[in-house]
Formats: C-alpha cells, structure tokens, sequence
C-alpha cells in the first residue's frame, strides 16, 4: 500500500510540473530582477550604456556622472538569462556581461553595478561600498 501511495504522489508531482511548464510555454516565472548602472567614471565623462538580451534590446542611455540607469526583467527556470551591455567614453566601446544568470541569481535580485574606467564594480551589501569588482571587459 505504502509504494502504491508514493507512486501516486510522484504522479501527480510530474502532472503538476508539466502542467506548469505547458502553461508557460516552457517558462516556469521567478522573480523579477533589477539591474542598476551607475556611471562611476568620473572627471564629468559621459557614459553611453547599451544593453541587450537573446530578445529584448533596451535601446542606448546617455549617463552623466553619477547618473543611473535601471531596468528590469523576469527569469526563468528552463532558460539561462543573460544580459550583455556595451559601455562608450572617450570614443571606445568596452563589453561585459551585466547580468549572467548563473554568476548572479542567488546575490543578485538588485544588482547595482558602477562603470568604472577599469572595470564594472558590483555594489557590497556587506561594506556598503561597489568593490566587488573581479570582472574585466571585454
């Protein structure tokens, strides 16, 4: 009785995944996720911030010193978001990759980056300060 019990549970455990999936078109929703650029360069050097995913283009942003430009978007279980941005001044383009699904899902559901002629910095939770900074462009 009880591996009959159990067999009917792992059934409708796959029932309600499939249902899930099929109702999502494959998706399954988390959270929402929002990202934060800062223009860190400083000196008055104006950034220009262009980002994009697989299938969504946020068009180009022109970022003052210190101005911040934010935007947002869904995740999803079956499909690894990722969200690459182009980042000008002084007439070169420089590229990272400012959300990566797996690099950033369990610290990241605010993710506040500063632009620095160097390198982007994440922002620290702990020190309260953006010195997470251990990725170059490309």
């Amino acid at each position: 009785m009880m591996v009959g019990s159990r067999t009917h549970t792992l059934l409708f455990s796959l029932l309600l995944l499939a249902s899930l999936v099929a109702e999502s078109e494959g998706r399954v929703d988390l959270k929402y996720r929002h990202v934060y650029i800062r223009n860190g360069l400083g000196n008055g050097i104006v950034l220009r911030v262009s980002c994009k995913s697989d299938t969504v283009g946020l068009g180009t942003v022109t970022l003052k010193d210190n101005e911040e430009f934010k935007f947002q978007f869904q995740t999803f279980i079956f499909t690894h978001t990722l969200y690459h941005c182009s980042f000008t001044w002084g007439g070169i383009e420089r590229k990272f990759v400012i959300y990566d699904f797996r690099r950033d899902e369990k610290y990241c559901h605010d993710c506040y980056w500063s632009i620095k002629q160097d390198r982007p910095c994440r922002f620290n939770n702990e020190t309260q300060n953006y010195d997470i900074c251990p990725f170059d462009y490309k």
